[in-house]
Formats: structure tokens, sequence, C-alpha cells
């Protein structure tokens, strides 16, 4: 693959992420005039939540699809990982059913107990598209994956404004976000299905066996670190909640969706390319792997830094006018938060190396420190008794540290890969 290639297939995902993006983006001022604050507070705490276990699904086997030498290995990773899906799903229900409202009250979201059936749905929905995503990453398959982002913002959107309409509440906000993750799943399957289906065939129990083994460190290492990873993404609502109250959450919900565009819409992108290239190239030319990783970062840091400026002058101005009064403080926490936004952009799609050279070890001690930073700042935050603007201004430059240092640790990995080549 051309570096000009490269290029070519992140801005066809980009464009399909920007579609999704700005129709969202565009809709937005009508769903907060249909749902309140306190409303999207039960969003911000259903999405907090299913980002605590999606990650335990399929115990990131399908990150091992990529990179599997051969298709039979591949089929069987895939395989493996719907496995394990359903059987965490069938455990989740159970879970659901006979503990969840205990479980959810001890988590200061009793918001979410009328609607706990929603979360092993929307687990499984997601979960399977991952899966099916990471098939089409190995295919470099990404115009099936742009086609998936117009589907689910199209969907999202109808979804969440229709029942919006009728009335019916927080539900609406759910339903469509949980239609919005899973849409695509039939788009990115059907290829598989319709030219790749005698690959099922090679799917035995002893090669099966054999992935679980082969690609072990990813479940070992990887599920606890993206574990870790994205509890430090979602604590913040959890510790919100707790502390300020579901107004305020609400708030910092809207905020955050609305800062993380830039992240979604191109870093996203380029993590999926750069991972497909990283695969390809980890064991041919890794300096080259290096080379492209210094072009991504000053690419990414010539994208993301005038949205940075713009959200940091004129945050409050611009969610007052776009979305309505009552979201003007949602402008200062966007301001606050667009640092760690900003850094997440340019230095976590080259954080791929780990899983690439499965130095899934490292990353893990690498996100235990997040996790630490986290809990230091909300734990000082609830000793001081300060308010939500200290809590997310430290938190915003705890991640912006995290995400340097990660940063640096994979370009490390990469020097060590080309010294042995």
């Amino acid at each position: 693959m051309k570096l000009g290639e490269f290029g070519k297939n992140i801005f066809m995902l980009a464009g399909g992420t920007a579609f999704a993006q700005v129709l969202s983006f565009l809709l937005i001022p009508i769903i907060t005039r249909i749902y309140s604050p306190e409303e999207y507070g039960i969003l911000a705490v259903y999405v907090s939540v299913l980002g605590l276990i999606s990650i335990l699904g399929s115990m990131n086997y399908e990150l091992a699809i990529p990179i599997a030498e051969n298709e039979k290995k591949a089929i069987n990773v895939l395989g493996l990982s719907l496995i394990i899906l359903s059987i965490s799903f069938v455990l989740l229900v159970v879970l659901v059913i006979f503990v969840g409202d205990p479980i959810l009250i001890m988590l200061n979201n009793e918001t979410l107990i009328d609607y706990k059936l929603l979360i092993p749905i929307g687990f499984f929905l997601l979960g399977v598209y991952n899966i099916l995503k990471q098939w089409a990453i190995r295919r470099k398959a990404f115009k099936g994956i742009t086609k998936t982002k117009y589907i689910q913002a199209i969907l999202q959107n109808i979804t969440t404004i229709g029942l919006g309409t009728l009335g019916v509440g927080g539900i609406g906000l759910l339903l469509g976000k949980m239609v919005g993750q899973s849409s695509g799943i039939s788009t990115l399957m059907s290829p598989l299905l319709r030219r790749e289906k005698e690959l099922f065939n090679k799917i035995k129990k002893r090669y099966l066996l054999w992935a679980a083994k082969r690609y072990n460190k990813f479940p070992l290492y990887t599920t606890p670190r993206r574990y870790l990873g994205d509890i430090t993404i979602v604590l913040p609502v959890l510790f919100i909640t707790s502390i300020y109250g579901s107004e305020e959450v609400g708030l910092f919900g809207l905020a955050n969706s609305v800062v993380q565009i830039p992240m979604t819409l191109i870093g996203a992108s380029v993590s999926d390319v750069y991972y497909a290239e990283s695969a390809k190239l980890r064991g041919t030319n890794p300096a080259k792997l290096k080379k492209l990783s210094h072009k991504l970062l000053r690419n990414l840091i010539f994208i993301g830094i005038i949205p940075l400026i713009l959200l940091v002058l004129f945050g409050p101005y611009l969610f007052s006018f776009v979305f309505g009064n009552q979201w003007s403080e949602a402008g200062v926490y966007a301001s606050l938060l667009s640092l760690s936004v900003f850094s997440r952009l340019v230095f976590k799609p080259i954080s791929n190396i780990f899983d690439v050279f499965e130095k899934q070890r490292i990353a893990l001690l690498l996100n235990i420190f997040r996790l630490v930073s986290v809990l230091i700042v909300f734990g000082i935050t609830k000793y001081m008794a300060l308010n939500p603007y200290w809590a997310i201004g430290l938190y915003s430059a705890s991640m912006s540290l995290v995400y340097f240092t990660q940063y640096l640790l994979a370009q490390k990995i990469l020097d060590s890969a080309i010294k042995r080549f």
C-alpha cells in the first residue's frame, strides 16, 4: 500500500464519519430542545455503564483478526470472538435480571433501573459490530465501514428525534444510541457470507483452542488495559453523578459528546487505517511505520489546533447560541475538556502499536497509571469540595499527560523494532 492510498483510506473513513458527525451536530439543537439535561444525564450514565462492560464482550480476541497469519487462523479467531461474546451476553442477562437493581443503586445509577434490559441488548449488538469491523479492517474493506457510518448516523437521529416527539422521555435517547452503535451489522456481514462463507467450514474445535492460546495476550493484557482505559473515560460521569447530580452530568455529557467530534471524525478513522497498515509493516518495514507515525502526528496537530482554540475562547457562547441558553454551562465544560480531546486526537491513533507488536503488558501498566490519575483527581475534588470546573479541568490536564506518555512509549517500541529488523 502506497502512502497515498493510506491517506485515501483515511479520507474515505473520515468522510463517512464526517457525514455522521455533521448530521448529528446539525440535529443536536433539535434534540436538546426535545430532551432535558436530566434526560441527557440518563443517556450519559447508560453510555458509561455500556462502556464499562462492552470491552469484556469478546475479551478483545477480535483485535487479533487483522494480524492473524492466514485466513484459516483469522476465521477461527472470528468464531472464537463470537462464541465468547455470546457466553458473555447470556451471563450479563442473568446478572441484570437478578442483581441489576442493587448494583445500579450501589453505583448511584438508579435512573437506569427502568431501562436495565437495554444494557445487555446494547452490549451484544455493539460486540457483534466490533467483531465484524475487525474482519473488514483485515480485508481493508474501508468502503463498507464507511457505509455503516452513514447508516448509523441516519438511523440514530431518526430514532432519537422520532421517539422524542412522541414524548417517551429518556428512553428515546437510549434507543437512539443503541441503534446508532449497532446499525451496519448486516452491511459488514453481507460480504463475508456472500463471498467467503466457505471459510466457516474451517472453524474447528482444535483451531479455536489454538487461537485462544496463541492470542491469549489480548484477554490477559489488552482486555484489562482497554478496560482500565475506558474506565477513565466513563468514571468522570459516575463521579459527577455522585457528587454533583443528574443535571450536571447531563451538561457534562453534552459537552463531552460535542468536543469528541474531532476525535470521532478523524482520530477513529486514522486509528482503523493505521492499525491495518501497522499489521502489514510490523514485520517488513518498521522504519516506514515510524516515519508514517511522525507524519500522522504533524497532520493531526494541524487539523486539531483550530477546534481547540475555538473551544477554549468561545465554548460557552457557542453552546448557548447553538443548543439554547440552558446549555451554556456545557460550553464551559467543553472549553475545559478541549485540551484532553486535542491530546487524544493527536496521540491516541499511534498507540495501536501496543497491540500490533503485542506489547500489551506495557499498555496495561500505562492504563493503571491512567486510572490512578483519575482516582486522585476526583478524590481531591471530593475531599476539597471543589466545584465542577476544577474537577473537569484537573481531569482534562491529567488525561493530556497520559496520552503524551502513551505516544512516547509507542515510539520506543517502534525504535526497538527498527533495531531488531
